[in-house]
């Protein structure tokens, strides 16, 4: 191989170009001149964007804030800004310098919680911006809408330990309960404690393993970080942070002062059935299936996220797309609201939940904004005239439409500076490498940079590999921190490096063109570069440094494709139930899909397809028909406690068995040799996750 292997300063030189056109110094200028609003203009792709933001962050030292439409656009958007982040700080690890604030995405009138993932990761990205100063936050629209806890709250919900300090292990004890931790003996999963003594274990949220803290009565003695599997400490640490795993900490007494406000605010008879489901749990002082959303006529949210973002610079990915989601998100509350008091369930108004439109708009009219217009101002005045004539009252089929009223949050009215950025989308070359040598060619003696961005190292090379038989010299440019090396006095015209982008795109201003692995092959091509990479203890890994795993999506999905209406299915919150098919209702401003599950007594259950992970097939002896559970009862609640007893027991039998077989002699063979590696790499066929998996266990 003819390319040479230099560091990331090869690739900072070549990004350093971007400091140096008009339009970065114009951005720059306005934002250090105190522009209220600056309009950016011409960026097509979404990693084009976060190299834009990444390099005006590096330069202008203010922190940055970024709303995207929807949960789905946070995951690309925080990978291309990360790998942007890195390269231009030189460094090799940026996992905690970009959050990520999801909103929870489902309906608060469905009478269900958020997803248990989505609580942790607000509950750790509100505890972060409380306590840390951060360069980038990722969050939606709805997340900025919503009503939360304040900074002060959700810094004493956790708890910073400090080896030595004074510390009542009770009343911590306490404080994790209230914070969503789960007692289970061992800890082996995030969210998870159990305490043996004056021994707490216990995993946060955040951190890489659990930690270990013994107590001398009510004083720290010692704060260890061990491994789950190996019960065997790694380290020793002077202080931990404990991340509370909700943002809403609430205690048994709590859920008894919600019943006696619940039952005075929905005093009407026609509640009684809806508020006797909820206050036979609430009276125990135990939670229910949907009380974040009712818990706020006891524990109003006196907070958003504007609190955390404090002198923050505002991104809006997109104003007029996040406005009409916006609208109609605040639209569908209103609907979804008076249809729930129809039907005599109780439910809170959508206000106590989200910032009232005029509010929002006062906060963000407060806030210094960034607007990122793929097409700029004046197309986005054209939308808001076509917008504003569609809002005149209509006849449709016989009735009058009720349009909803625009929100005027990013209005384009008024003199606001613009910056076109001018980029474009990268060529695509479906495995056609003569014509990409051709246009390296022409590159070079434009004096322009080509970066290719590959999702390994193995696919690296080998792109390094093609092009030297083009006899074009690409410097494969390694992630790795370094301060002391000397920087290339001009940049290399083709790099190679490793890491993931979304997209590729051409910066004409900045002589920049940058591919990703879907650039340059077919899906099938891309597939069979990929090569097979080893961790140091020999499993094997993503090229992001993840160990593989089998998705648990692709296998949910795969187990779904197999149901068939009657058969029987089980809802980690309402029990055991029959599946009914798929249905399609219609919500006023949208249609959206359900899965339909009866209960008992001819209830019925719908459950949108956002959360079929809460549901699976149901299993059981051959020819085992089981009873139907009834929503709101306390047959599964009972089920589940038995079932985690049992699994305990199992536990403790499991960890005597491994105990015993420590005690047993063995060999231990040497780990992987870098010659095994290289024969491991020739392999020209891609492994299964099966395969690999067999080959992981036999390793070990």
């Amino acid at each position: 191989m003819t390319s040479t292997i230099q560091t990331t300063n090869t690739l900072q030189a070549a990004l350093r170009r971007i400091n140096e056109t008009p339009e970065f110094q114009r951005a720059v200028a306005e934002l250090n001149g105190g522009a209220r609003v600056v309009s950016i203009s011409g960026l097509v792709a979404g990693s084009a964007r976060a190299l834009a933001l990444a390099a005006l962050q590096r330069e202008t030292g203010k922190r940055f804030a970024i709303v995207t439409q929807s949960n789905r656009d946070l995951e690309p958007w925080e990978g291309d800004l990360r790998f942007w982040y890195c390269a231009l700080a030189g460094k090799n690890n940026c996992e905690n310098e970009v959050l990520l604030l999801p909103s929870s995405e489902s309906d608060p009138y469905a009478g269900s919680s958020p997803h248990p993932d989505t609580l942790e990761r607000r509950a750790l990205t509100l505890w972060r911006l409380a306590r840390h100063s951060q360069d980038f936050v990722l969050l939606t629209a709805r997340a900025l809408a919503r009503r939360t806890v304040t900074p002060d709250e959700i810094s004493r919900a956790g708890a910073l330990l400090t080896r030595n300090a004074s510390q009542s292990p009770e009343d911590l004890l306490a404080g994790l309960v209230a914070a969503g931790y789960v007692r289970e003996d061992p800890v082996g999963a995030v969210g998870e404690f159990s305490m043996r003594g004056g021994i707490l274990d216990v995993w946060s949220p955040g951190q890489q393993r659990p930690v270990r803290i013994e107590f001398f009565g009510d004083e720290i003695d010692s704060i260890r970080g061990f491994d789950p599997e190996t019960q065997l400490s790694t380290s020793q640490l002077s202080e931990i942070e404990i991340v509370p795993m909700r943002e809403v900490v609430v205690r048994s007494e709590n859920f008894n002062e919600w019943a006696a406000a619940a039952r005075h605010r929905w005093s009407d008879d026609r509640y009684a059935r809806a508020l006797r489901d909820r206050t036979v749990f609430a009276d125990e002082g135990e939670s229910f299936a949907g009380w974040e959303w009712l818990l706020p006529i006891v524990r109003p949210r006196s907070g958003s996220v504007f609190d955390y973002l404090k002198d923050a610079v505002i991104v809006i990915d997109e104003p007029s797309s996040v406005e009409t989601y916006l609208g109609e998100g605040y639209q569908t509350l209103a609907d979804r609201f008076a249809e729930t008091d129809a039907a005599d369930d109780i439910a809170v108004t959508p206000e106590e939940l989200y910032l009232a439109p005029e509010e929002l708009r006062a906060k963000l009219d407060s806030k210094q904004r960034i607007e990122l217009r793929v097409l700029g101002r004046a197309a986005a005045e054209l939308d808001q005239a076509v917008a504003l004539d569609a809002e005149a009252p209509k006849v449709q089929l016989g009735r009058a439409r009720s349009m909803r009223k625009p929100l005027f949050l990013f209005p384009v009215a008024g003199q606001v500076p613009e910056v076109d950025w001018k980029t474009q989308s990268a060529r695509k070359y479906h495995g056609r490498l003569a014509n990409l040598a051709a246009d390296l060619l022409d590159a070079r003696d434009n004096g322009a940079t080509t970066l290719f961005v590959m999702p390994s190292l193995g696919v690296g090379e080998r792109v390094a590999e093609i092009l030297a038989e083009y006899e074009i010299n690409a410097q494969l440019s390694l992630t790795e921190e370094t301060s002391s090396v000397a920087e290339p006095s001009t940049p290399a015209q083709t790099i190679v490096t490793v890491g993931r982008l979304s997209s590729g795109f051409e910066m004409t201003g900045a002589r920049l063109s940058t591919h990703v692995e879907g650039d340059l092959f077919d899906e099938a091509a891309a597939q069979a570069l990929e090569r097979r990479r080893v961790a140091p203890d020999g499993r094997p890994q993503t090229a992001d440094g993840r160990k593989k795993k089998k998705s648990k999506t692709a296998a949910f999905l795969s187990d779904f494709r197999d149901l068939k209406a009657g058969d029987f299915v089980v809802h980690v919150d309402h029990g055991i139930g029959r599946f009914g098919g798929l249905q399609t209702l219609d919500l006023g401003t949208r249609s959206s899909e359900f899965m339909l599950l009866f209960y008992a007594e001819d209830s019925k259950l719908y459950v949108p397809v956002e959360r079929l992970d809460l549901v699976q097939r149901y299993s059981s002896a051959e020819g085992h028909q089981p009873t139907l559970d009834r929503l709101g009862g306390l047959g599964w609640q009972k089920t589940k406690a038995k079932a985690k007893r049992a699994m305990r027991d199992m536990a403790d039998e499991l960890l005597r068995l491994y105990a015993e077989r420590k005690l047993v002699g063995g060999y231990a063979f040497a780990a992987d040799t870098p010659w095994q590696r290289e024969f491991e790499d020739g392999f020209e066929y891609v492994l299964t996750p099966d395969q690999e998996t067999a080959i992981e266990d036999v390793k070990q």
